[in-house]
């Protein structure tokens, strides 16, 4: 029996996705941090919010994405 190899482009993808959502963990606790100290919080708020939201799914889509090259089988492909 072959035990089934790690899909590398797909694993490079999956990667990509993890390290673009690193500024975006730093840069939504940021903004919302400031706009909690601001005269006007909206301008601050609502991007820090988008920003944080935006980093979770693509750190999801991410690990998906990794956890796919890794276990799925060449019939689910």
């Amino acid at each position: 029996m072959k035990q089934a190899s790690t899909d590398r482009e797909t694993l490079t993808k999956g990667i990509k996705r993890m390290m673009l959502s690193l500024p975006f963990f730093i840069a939504g606790p940021v903004l919302i941090y400031i706009g909690a100290g601001s005269d006007h919080p909206i301008i601050f708020l609502m991007p820090g919010i988008a920003f944080s939201i935006f980093a979770v799914v693509l750190a999801f889509n991410g690990i998906n994405t990794i956890l796919d090259s890794m276990f799925k089988t060449d019939k689910t492909r």
